[in-house]
């Protein structure tokens, strides 16, 4: 008499199957191409999960929504606590005749604008304020103010600022000037402040 006479195993042993009832199964090589495959899929997809949310951050935080506040030919507006008027518009001559014009002339504005408080008449007369001459399609062009006289913008005090910028002659005519906020002053979350004024 054997051990395993006396003590039985309490379950049967497996016996193997037999190759006719098995499944056929991926050889090592396939199965390394498929997980190769599968894990280059997951990778290009969590790349592309991770460049739009990037994307929609970037325009979320660093391009913020816009409030253009139009100001209509002749008429006062009222923009970061003080008074614009666009007094005059005008092109400058061309410094050449004939053929040697150029395709770029100078866009001269006379803005009149009086602030109603200490802090308007800081942030009108300091450094920040963006100008710029647009058009229907959403093109720019840069443009720089001066405030005319030596005198500094005082509350309740109607000043001058000359604005200039080098455009297109073609597009002279159709471009507005618009003024926007300083960057520095805006809070996270709010809108980029502009005043525009129309032709």
């Amino acid at each position: 008499m054997t051990v395993a006479d006396t003590s039985p195993d309490l379950f049967p042993p497996i016996r193997p199957e037999s190759s006719a009832a098995r499944e056929p199964r991926l050889r090592p090589l396939e199965r390394r191409v498929i997980q190769a495959v599968a894990l280059l899929c997951a990778v290009s997809g969590l790349l592309a999960v991770q460049w739009v949310d990037e994307k929609n951050n970037v325009e979320k935080n660093l391009k913020p929504p816009e409030k253009v506040v139009s100001v209509q030919p002749e008429t006062v507006g009222e923009f970061l606590g003080a008074r614009w008027m666009a007094l005059k518009r005008e092109t400058a001559q061309p410094l050449a005749s004939g053929a040697q014009q150029g395709d770029v002339t100078e866009l001269r504005f006379t803005i009149g604008v009086r602030p109603d408080d200490a802090a308007a008449a800081k942030l009108v007369g300091g450094y920040g304020l963006g100008y710029r001459f647009v058009d229907g399609e959403g093109r720019h062009w840069s443009a720089d103010g001066t405030v005319v006289g030596a005198r500094r913008p005082q509350q309740g005090v109607s000043s001058l600022i000359t604005v200039k910028g080098t455009v297109p002659r073609a597009k002279a005519d159709a471009l507005k000037l618009e003024i926007q906020a300083p960057k520095a002053s805006r809070k996270a979350g709010d809108p980029l402040l502009s005043l525009r004024f129309e032709r």
